[in-house]
């Protein structure tokens, strides 16, 4: 037997038995050609380029897309994100009032098993700025999606009352992470305009970045939609 030099192995007749069995192969690939037919036009599996890319958003109907009254207005109840199914509670959020930089100010007391609705803010609904803050990386972490970047421009969110009426917002803009110290006079100009009173219907959510600690704040904000129910 040889196992060092295979290349020295080789019975008599070698070139007859490799004619052979080039005959062999030659006579298995014609048969495999003949069993084998194209695919019909248009049946071909698709690329990975044109598979189709899953997409966030969802479509909620809506009866009306006018707003509604403030003396009818409700306060905020639920939020849901439809493109994560994921639900979460809201609580009206008050203030303390702190010492900061030896000057007193006030600071919002944000929930950590719940997201917090600003109450001086607008009322689901109604023409304003309705503004809602919640921990990304404290208590419940109801807002880590955004601190994850799983919400994007174009998803809804739906806004409940306590009436019993939900509301549609459609995203129209992620904030970039603005660093609790050092931000920029455009940074801090452009995180006063997210919270300020509109006139126009909208929505706010406030966050801290990344998930796991908080040096910086990003927003979301979210248009108005309409009043969901319609079919």
């Amino acid at each position: 037997m040889c196992f060092r030099q295979l290349h020295s192995c080789r019975p008599a007749h070698s070139g007859r038995a490799a004619g052979s069995m080039s005959l062999l192969v030659l006579l298995l690939l014609l048969l495999l050609a003949g069993c084998s037919q194209p695919a019909p036009a248009g049946t071909l599996p698709p690329t990975a380029e044109a598979a189709p890319t899953p997409t966030q958003t969802a479509v909620t109907p809506v009866e009306s897309d006018a707003t509604i009254p403030t003396d009818e207005a409700g306060e905020p109840v639920e939020l849901v994100f439809p493109a994560l199914d994921e639900a979460m509670p809201i609580s009206p959020m008050g203030w303390d009032v702190v010492m900061k930089d030896d000057e007193l100010t006030t600071e919002w007391v944000v929930p950590e098993d719940s997201l917090g609705w600003h109450i001086t803010s607008a009322q689901p609904g109604t023409a304003g700025n309705v503004v809602i803050s919640g921990h990304q990386a404290l208590g419940a972490a109801l807002l880590a999606p955004v601190a994850l970047g799983d919400i994007i421009p174009g998803d809804e969110i739906l806004l409940s009352d306590d009436v019993g009426r939900t509301f549609v917002y459609r995203v129209t803009e992620v904030s970039d992470p603005i660093p609790l110290d050092g931000a920029g006079e455009a940074e801090l100009a452009s995180m006063n305009e997210a919270v300020a009173p509109t006139e126009t219907p909208r929505l706010t959510l406030l966050t801290g970045w990344p998930d796991f600690t908080t040096t910086h704040r990003i927003f979301v904000v979210a248009e108005y939609v309409g009043q969901a129910g319609g079919e």
